[in-house]
């Protein structure tokens, strides 16, 4: 028996939410997934405000992290209503210490649930994709195909298999290392010692 909708009241301005989701995007590729997790979060949060009797008809969702697992995917966003002030949703955007609410879904109904135990964890994650990925966000990580950062900037493997112009020469995607190389002699007695 699945429950209904039981929304946690975040500020009223905003929500940082966590979602589990199972993966059914046309590839693994950034290009594919994030604009089908774009339209599943806008479709998933409409539901829930719905259910609990709510009209959501002006707010923006802004990704922070989409992370692939081998069949799931795990989607962090803000949930940002038009109403709040440029300053509180900047504010709460450039801040990974939020209150997450998890979304869960059981048969045909959606949960969301204020968990505490996933504050520290989820800020921490966040903050190991800022260190290596300077780019824009969504930041996006692929469990299975993990991305090359060159320069804090993320490199995919290119759909049709042809070379990124940022990618390293002799850079073998299956094996995740650069054909023809030799550390230097210093990096070898460094070694030793």
């Amino acid at each position: 028996m699945t429950r209904p909708v039981r929304p946690c009241r975040p500020r009223p301005a905003y929500g940082f939410f966590f979602a589990r989701i199972k993966l059914k995007a046309e590839s693994r590729h950034s290009s594919d997934v994030i604009p089908w997790a774009e339209n599943l979060s806008e479709t998933v949060t409409k539901a829930m405000a719905e259910a609990a009797g709510h009209q959501l008809t002006h707010f923006a969702i802004h990704f922070n992290v989409i992370k692939l697992h081998r069949r799931h995917a795990l989607i962090c966003y803000d949930l940002l209503l038009h109403e709040s002030d440029k300053d509180s949703r900047s504010q709460f955007s450039q801040n990974p210490n939020q209150p997450i609410h998890v979304i869960i879904k059981r048969g045909n109904s959606h949960h969301n649930i204020r968990s505490k135990r996933l504050d520290d964890l989820v800020a921490s994650q966040y903050k190991q994709v800022q260190e290596c990925d300077n780019g824009p966000r969504p930041y996006f990580e692929d469990i299975l195909y993990p991305p090359l950062y060159v320069d804090g900037r993320r490199v995919e493997r290119n759909k049709d298999g042809t070379r990124h112009p940022d990618e390293p020469e002799g850079w073998d995607w299956e094996r995740d290392w650069v054909f023809d190389f030799e550390p230097e002699e210093d990096e070898l007695k460094k070694g030793e010692e």
